[in-house]
C-alpha cells in the first residue's frame, strides 16, 4: 500500500509540475463556441475571445488573436455594404496564419469591406445557412464559397454540433441543424494547460479513437457508393437551386474557390484526397450554372512544378499555408473585379 501511495503521489506531483510548466508556455488555448439554435443556426465562437494557437508537441507556429464581434476568427466585424463575404471551414478560419496572410486578409487589403464568417467543420449546408443569414444584413456584392474534398465526401452524413447538414427523406432534401450546447465542464477544463496540451497539441483523443471517417469505406462498397452518388447529386441540386433564389433576391454573385488535390500533386498521383468523380461532379455543376470558379488544382500543379514549394503544412497539418492563400487571392481578385 505504501508503494502504491508513493507511486500515486509521484504521479500527482509530476502532473502538477507539468501543469505549472505548461501554464508558462504557448499551449493551444482552445476557443469556446457560442451556443447555436434555430435563431442562430451556424457555428461561431464567443465574441471578443483571446486565443493562442500552437501545433504539435513542440508548440510550433504559435499565433495569437481575438475573435470578432460576430464570433469568427480572422474576420473584421461584419457590417452592411460588404464587398465580399468569404465562407468556408478551418482552411479559411486559418488559426495557423496571421490575418494579413489569409485569403480574406489579402482580399480586404485590395478591395476593402471583406468579411469571413467561416468556422472549422463547415460544409456546403453551412455555407447556404450563412448566406441566408448574412446576405440580408450585408447585401454583399459577392460571396466566395470555399470547397474542399470532405465537403463532397461527407455530404450525406450528419454534421457535428453547431453545424448544418443535408437531410434526405422520401427523395426530398432539406437543411437540418445540430444544436451546440456547451458542457458545464468545458470552461473549467480549458483552464488546465496540461489537458489542453493533451487534447489540442498531442491530439490524444484522435490517437485513442483511431476512427475512420465514414466516407473512407464508401468507395469499396458498391451499394454505399451508389447511395453516395445519388445523395450527393440531390444535395447539389438543392444547394444550387437555393443559391439561385438568394442571387435573385439580393443580387449577390457567388464565386467558388475549389481546393486542389495536393496529396496527388506531391505524390505524383500515388495518393489522393479528392475522389475524381466527386470533383468532376462539382466542377460540372459550376460550369453548367455559369458560376465563376477559382480552381486551385492547375494553380497548385504549376507552382509545385516550378518551385517545388508546398502549399500546406503536410505531413503534420493539411491546412493551407501562406503560399496557398496568396495563390488563391491572386486567382480570386480578377474574378471579383468583374
Amino acid at each position: 500500500m505504501r508503494f502504491i501511495l508513493s507511486v500515486l503521489g509521484g504521479v500527482v506531483l509530476a502532473a502538477l509540475g507539468l501543469e505549472a510548466t505548461l501554464q508558462c508556455l504557448p499551449v493551444h488555448s482552445g476557443v469556446r463556441m457560442a451556443q447555436s439554435s434555430a435563431a442562430t443556426p451556424y457555428a461561431h465562437y464567443l465574441p471578443g475571445q483571446s486565443y493562442v494557437y500552437s501545433h504539435g508537441w513542440a508548440l510550433a507556429n504559435m499565433q495569437r488573436g481575438t475573435t470578432s464581434r460576430d464570433g469568427f476568427v480572422h474576420s473584421k466585424d461584419i457590417a452592411a455594404g460588404a464587398n465580399v463575404l468569404v465562407t468556408g471551414d478551418s482552411f479559411i478560419e486559418s488559426y495557423m496564419l496571421r490575418y494579413e496572410d489569409t485569403v480574406q486578409g489579402r482580399l480586404d487589403t485590395a478591395l476593402g469591406k471583406v468579411y469571413a464568417p467561416a468556422s472549422s467543420g463547415n460544409g456546403l449546408a453551412d455555407a447556404l445557412v450563412l448566406a441566408r443569414h448574412f446576405l440580408p444584413l450585408t447585401h454583399a456584392k459577392t460571396m466566395v464559397v470555399f470547397v474542399e474534398p470532405f465537403d463532397l465526401r461527407l455530404i450525406e452524413y450528419p454534421a457535428g454540433r453547431g453545424h448544418n447538414y443535408f437531410g434526405f427523406d422520401d427523395g426530398k432534401v432539406d437543411i437540418r441543424h445540430m444544436p451546440y450546447v456547451e458542457s458545464n465542464l468545458k470552461e473549467k477544463v480549458l483552464r488546465s494547460a496540461l489537458l489542453r496540451y493533451a487534447y489540442y497539441n498531442l491530439k490524444l483523443p484522435d490517437w485513442a479513437s483511431g476512427k475512420v471517417k465514414p466516407a473512407e469505406a464508401a468507395s469499396d462498397n458498391g451499394a454505399a457508393l451508389a447511395q453516395h452518388r445519388a445523395r450527393r447529386d440531390a444535395a447539389l441540386d438543392y444547394f444550387f437551386a437555393e443559391l439561385g433564389k438568394l442571387q435573385q433576391q439580393y443580387g449577390t454573385r457567388f464565386v467558388f474557390l475549389v481546393d486542389g488535390d495536393r496529396e496527388a500533386i506531391y505524390s505524383q498521383g500515388k495518393k489522393t484526397t479528392w475522389p475524381a468523380e466527386d470533383r468532376a461532379a462539382l466542377l460540372a455543376r459550376l460550369r453548367t450554372g455559369g458560376y465563376a470558379v477559382a480552381d486551385m488544382q492547375p494553380v497548385f500543379e504549376r507552382h509545385w512544378a516550378t518551385y517545388g514549394e508546398r502549399m500546406d503544412f503536410l505531413p503534420m497539418d493539411g491546412h493551407w499555408n501562406r503560399v496557398a492563400h496568396a495563390l488563391a487571392a491572386k486567382e480570386l481578385l480578377p474574378l471579383l473585379a468583374k
